[in-house]
């Protein structure tokens, strides 16, 4: 499956949607640039062992979650950047969603949010 970048990004029509900085368990990967020293950052033990992860707010949004958006847009970590909610709902099975909600690795809002935006995937990011 391609994935369309624009500036760095992934190209996903988010609009006013911020789901996928709530709840969420945002990874912090130095082998991708990540400074995990410049975030506000805790350590995890995931599938994949201890990982850094950003720090929440008591409400469960991600610590750099402002009003307006993310506050830390222009250095976002890697995980932010290439994030597409449409992708993540199509990379994984149902069964393979249900669990990750089961066992707080993702939310079921980020799922529903991809599969919503579906219909804005060109045909050839859609896979096969």
């Amino acid at each position: 499956m391609n994935l369309t970048i624009t500036s760095g990004r992934a190209d996903v029509p988010c609009g006013s949607c911020h789901l996928c900085c709530k709840s969420e368990v945002l990874v912090l990967l130095p082998d991708e640039g990540d400074d995990v020293a410049s975030y506000q950052h805790e350590f995890m033990e995931l599938p994949q062992g201890r990982l850094p992860v950003l720090k929440h707010k008591p409400n469960g949004d991600c610590v750099y979650l402002g009003e307006d958006g993310c506050t830390i847009h222009e250095r976002a970590p890697f995980i932010c950047r290439i994030f597409d909610c449409r992708r993540w709902f199509l990379a994984h099975s149902r069964a393979e969603r249900r669990r990750m909600i089961a066992t707080s690795l993702a939310t079921k809002d980020v799922f529903a949010a991809g599969r919503d935006r579906l219909a804005s995937l060109k045909s050839a990011e859609r896979g096969p």
